[in-house]
């Protein structure tokens, strides 16, 4: 196994600056697609910076000084464009083996290129860092995430870290040492954030996919007999983790590496890792930003009424601590050592789950999300009672079980029940429920598989922000034709959903960096076909809508809509619900915009730029997005079908039954 100085070698510094380039270059890319198709300049990404672009613009100048400049990129022939299935390489892997081709390149050619001797530079800092007991690892840029949509009302956010690069760069390396040092001693059914995986000579890493076969593999073994099933859900464990818990397991695991393989044990890595942990706290890096006084913080992130979720009540209740003021809890959200960290507190957890029961019970964790099933209820219900416990005993939050008294949605899926008790987990109703929810997937006591609600939902919500944006831009300055606008958004949206496919490659491809990817394990039965070929509807009604407003603009004279506006109409508004957009509709005919029969009244000019709709506060701000809808409401009818080989059903479900 390696030692701590061979995951700091020339060649895996170089190859992680490629990769964050070639990050980079694939964000940018999107923001490429707007720019092409429109002259407005406040769409020029060149000229427009974004809120978080001061910290991203540092690291990409500080990239481009050490690697070579865009244009100097070599392309790839023939046989490095394609892996070994004869698959072209997707966009990251492309242009990291492009730059990576690049260097090698100059350093055999044109040493003295001023990249180079910046890079050598670099490599030598990062080596320096590692050595050096008084270096520090910054603390982080705090990035709000909205956690579902926004609404004008209350935008809960997750707080995403952003490091330095050369911060992020030794975070990340060293992440892969412990990650690789502490893995057999994670329990066998943790399957996020593990080592690679060596059966033979065949490699892979471990997935969300595998914590769903495993629930198969458990419910084929006891075909035909009643199992139950306990979920438990812990709140806000990233935000709410304590620094003290986290040190004391990851010491408990490093005396087993000491003993076990005293060669592998590095003093330099473990102080990296407790500078880690202290340069991040929620209370000090994230919680002032819900003060009052930081408005425009919010303002600057285009989030209004901002704030980041917190839990100090319960931490107080529960009596972790007398007062959160000065807590250490916390640990940076996208910073690569926090994943390990999660395996390394909740291990504890695991094995006295483990140890409480016999071997019947299946307990399955996917990071903090976890899964408990078992023939006895009895039994069900004390390993969930022991993980309960564990994880108060490691100072963490856990949803309180509540049971479910009947199979109704209204129950089983009422998202304020985080935590349940053993249900019966069978199809013999009314006692018991047939399907339970894990990493994306719903799974069926029959072994059928679907994709979950909010899955589906946000699938759709990147569709609808992908087609507004596009005529956000055309319908200010258009600089492409109508062919080539409808052509983008196409790709774009055919390459989110089943990844690069065409006519030439349909029946071969693997569909990478694509939705159909993660959810690879579903098997065709009628509840996933009704959900994919609704997402097939859904991506053409979009296409659709964006090929009506190309021919009202190129028109000159977008015409009155003759379509009824329907009661869900708004919700392609990003942050607009279903119970909003009726609300919005009640309005517009109050107000005379509609006629009681949901038609736009004759007389309302909706090209005037100073028309306002009349919305009460809350919607005001957003009266152009609605009045995008009512120039181009879009009918069912009127979807187009963009082919079979383009579909998520056919990609999805259709082929693999053809190759099987």
């Amino acid at each position: 196994m390696k030692t701590f100085d061979d995951y700091f070698t020339d060649e895996i510094i170089i190859l992680s600056l490629c990769k964050i380039r070639a990050k980079y270059a694939k964000q940018r890319s999107r923001l490429h697609l707007i720019h092409l198709l429109s002259d407005d300049k406040k769409l020029n990404y060149h000229l427009n910076k974004g809120s978080n672009a001061s910290k991203i613009d540092a690291d990409l100048k500080k990239l481009n000084s050490l690697l070579p400049c865009r244009r100097k990129w070599k392309k790839l022939n023939k046989k490095n464009r394609y892996q070994k299935n004869n698959q072209r390489l997707n966009s990251i892997d492309y242009n990291t083996k492009s730059l990576l081709i690049t260097i090698d390149y100059y350093k055999k050619n044109k040493p003295a290129e001023p990249f180079l001797q910046n890079l050598h530079e670099f490599i030598k800092d990062v080596r320096s860092s590692i050595n050096d007991p008084d270096y520090i690892i910054s603390p982080p840029k705090i990035i709000p995430k909205p956690k579902n949509t926004i609404n004008p009302i209350k935008n809960i956010c997750r707080p995403i870290s952003l490091f330095t690069l050369k911060d992020r760069l030794i975070i990340s390396i060293a992440n892969k040492y412990f990650t690789d040092i502490f893995d057999n001693y994670f329990y066998s059914k943790s399957f996020a954030f593990r080592a690679v995986q060596t059966n033979g000579k065949k490699k892979s890493v471990l997935t969300h996919h595998d914590a769903i076969q495993a629930i198969l593999d458990y419910k084929k073994k006891y075909q035909g007999k009643r199992l139950w099933v306990a979920e438990c859900d812990i709140s806000k464990f990233y935000d709410s983790v304590h620094h003290t818990i986290v040190k004391k397991e990851f010491s408990r695991l490093l005396r087993k590496v000491k003993k076990d393989k005293s060669s592998l044990y590095d003093e330099r890595a473990n102080r990296l890792f407790l500078k880690y942990l202290d340069s991040y706290s929620f209370v000090k890096n994230v919680l002032p930003f819900n003060r009052s006084d930081k408005k425009s913080y919010w303002d600057d992130k285009k989030i209004p009424n901002g704030r980041f979720g917190w839990v100090a009540k319960k931490i107080v209740k529960l009596g972790y601590f007398k007062n959160v003021k000065n807590a250490k809890i916390g640990v940076a959200q996208g910073g690569a050592l926090s994943g390990l960290i999660a395996n390394l507190v909740l291990n504890s957890a695991d094995n006295k789950v483990n140890n409480s029961s016999d071997s019947r019970l299946l307990y399955v964790r996917f990071c903090d999300d976890m899964i408990l099933i078992h023939p006895s209820k009895k039994e069900c219900l004390k390993a969930s009672k022991v993980y309960f416990e564990s994880l108060k005993k490691l100072h963490l939050i856990p949803h309180e079980f509540q049971t479910l008294k009947n199979n109704t949605s209204e129950s089983f899926w009422n998202k304020d029940i985080k935590s349940k008790n053993p249900y019966k987990w069978s199809s013999n109703y009314p006692d018991s429920f047939p399907w339970f929810g894990f990493v994306g997937y719903e799974i069926h006591y029959s072994g059928d598989l679907r994709v979950r609600k909010s899955s589906l939902l946000k699938e759709k919500a990147k569709q609808k922000e992908v087609i507004l944006q596009i005529i956000r831009a055309i319908l200010k300055k258009r600089r492409k034709s109508k062919g080539t606008i409808f052509e983008s958004a196409v790709n774009r949206l055919i390459g989110m959903s089943v990844g690069r496919v065409n006519l030439n490659n349909f029946n071969s491809l693997d569909n990478e960096m694509c939705w159909v990817n993660g959810f690879v394990k579903i098997n065709d039965n009628r509840h996933i076909r009704a959900q994919l070929k609704d997402l097939d509807r859904y991506r053409s009604k979009q296409i659709s809508r964006l090929l009506q407003t190309i021919c009202d603009s190129e028109s000159g004279e977008p015409k009155s809509p003759k379509t009824k506006i329907g009661k869900w109409a708004f919700i392609q508004i990003r942050g607009i619900s279903e119970k909003e957009s009726e609300e919005i509709r009640d309005q517009l005919v109050a107000n005379g915009t509609l006629n009681s029969k949901f038609f736009l009244k004759k007389g309302i000019n909706l090209d005037d730029d100073m028309l306002d709709l009349g919305l009460t506060g809350k919607y005001q701000d957003f009266n152009d997005e609605i009045l995008t809808i009512l120039k181009h409401p879009t009918e069912n009818r009127e979807i187009i079908y963009y082919g079979k080989p383009f579909s998520y059903f056919y990609q999805a479900i259709e082929r693999k039954s053809l190759q099987e």
